[in-house]
C-alpha cells in the first residue's frame, strides 16, 4: 500500500514538474535567442535547461531559437520532434508558420487544419492562418471559406483584412483589395507589410506616387525588407512617368540586392538602374552575364530583349 501511495506521489510529482518546465524552456529560448548568433544562442539554451528527448517543451522551445534565427528549416525539424512527443495546436502553428516561411504551402495549410481542428482558442488565428496559405496555392474559394470561419475572432480583424486584400490583389479587384488593406491598417497603422500591400496596389493602378511613398515608409519600418527594396528600385528604374525615376538611388538600392543575392531578378534591375543612369555598357555587362548563366529559358528571353534594348542605349519603362 505504501509502495503505491509512493508511486501516486511520483506521478503528481512529474506532471508538476512537466508544468513548470514549459515555462523554464520556452523562457530560456526567449533569453537565449538575443544572444549575437545561432550557436551562442543554442549553448546558452542548453546549458540552461535539460535536455529530454522525451519533452515537447524540449525540442518546441529550440524550434522557436531556430526561428527567431531565421533557420526556418531547421526549426520545422524540431516543432515536428516536439509533436512526435506530444500533439499541440500551439506546435503546429509554429510548424505551419516556419513552413509558410519557406514556402512550403500544402504542409503550412495542414497544419493550420490540425491545429484550427483542436477547437482550442487558436482556432480563429489557425483559419486565417490557413487563408493566406490557400492564397499562395491559388485557392481562393477555399481562402474565403477560412476567412468567415475566422471572423468571429476578436483579435483576427486586421489580419483578416489583409488576408481579403491579398485574394483580392490575385485576383486583380484593385479596388476592393485596397479596400481592404485600408481597413486593415485602420485597425494596425504600425504594420510594414501592410503599406508594401498597399503599394503594390497603387502600383498596379499606376499611381506611382502613393506606390513610392509606401515603399518607402515599408523600408524604413522594415530595413531587412528585400523585396519592398526590389519594388521600390524597380519604380525608381522604370516608371514611365519620369518625374519619379532616380537611377542614382536605384543603383545604390540594386546594388545592395544584387550583392547578397546575385539573382536573376536582382541583375535585371540592377542593369535597368544603371541604364537609368545612362550607363547602358554597364547594364548590357551585368544582363549579359545573368543570362549565360540563367536556366530559365523564359526569363532567358526576357533578359536578352532588355539586353538588345541596353545596347541600342535605350531604356525601359513600364508599368
Amino acid at each position: 500500500m505504501l509502495k503505491r501511495a509512493l508511486i501516486v506521489c511520483s506521478c503528481f510529482s512529474l506532471m508538476a514538474c512537466a508544468g513548470q518546465n514549459a515555462a523554464v524552456y520556452y523562457d530560456a529560448a526567449a533569453v537565449s535567442a538575443k544572444q549575437p548568433g545561432i550557436e551562442t544562442a543554442l549553448r546558452t539554451y542548453d546549458s540552461t535547461v535539460k535536455k529530454s528527448v522525451h519533452s515537447q517543451h524540449y525540442y518546441g522551445a529550440r524550434g522557436d531559437i531556430f526561428f527567431a534565427y531565421k533557420d526556418y528549416g531547421s526549426a520545422v525539424n524540431e516543432y515536428t520532434k516536439a509533436l512526435r512527443n506530444a500533439d499541440s495546436a500551439e506546435l503546429h502553428m509554429k510548424r505551419a508558420q516556419a513552413y509558410m516561411k519557406l514556402g512550403f504551402y500544402p504542409d503550412a495549410a495542414y497544419d493550420f487544419g490540425m491545429a484550427a481542428e483542436s477547437g482550442g482558442e487558436l482556432k480563429y488565428r489557425a483559419y486565417a492562418g490557413r487563408a493566406k496559405a490557400y492564397i499562395e496555392l491559388g485557392k481562393y474559394a477555399e481562402a474565403l471559406k477560412d476567412i468567415d470561419r475566422a471572423k468571429s475572432g476578436a483579435d483576427t480583424s486586421a489580419e483578416l483584412e489583409k488576408a481579403m486584400a491579398e485574394i483580392f490583389f490575385k485576383t486583380a479587384d484593385y479596388a476592393k483589395a485596397k479596400e481592404h488593406v485600408q481597413r486593415a491598417l485602420a485597425s494596425d497603422p504600425d504594420n510594414g507589410e501592410l503599406y508594401f500591400l498597399r503599394g503594390r496596389i497603387f502600383y498596379k493602378t499606376k499611381d506611382a506616387n502613393q506606390a513610392l511613398s509606401d515603399y518607402e515608409r515599408t523600408v524604413s519600418m522594415q530595413p531587412e525588407n528585400t523585396a519592398a527594396k526590389y519594388e521600390l528600385a524597380r519604380v525608381l528604374s522604370t516608371c514611365p512617368v519620369s518625374m519619379y525615376r532616380d537611377g542614382q538611388r536605384a543603383v545604390r538600392i540594386s546594388q545592395e540586392l544584387f550583392s547578397t543575392d546575385p539573382s536573376a531578378d536582382n541583375a535585371m534591375i540592377l542593369a535597368a538602374s544603371y541604364a537609368e543612369t545612362g550607363d547602358f555598357d554597364k547594364a548590357s555587362d551585368i544582363l549579359k552575364n545573368a543570362a549565360d548563366k540563367e536556366k530559365d529559358l523564359v526569363k532567358q528571353d526576357d533578359m536578352r530583349v532588355y539586353l538588345k534594348a541596353y545596347q541600342e542605349k535605350r531604356t525601359i519603362n513600364t508599368w
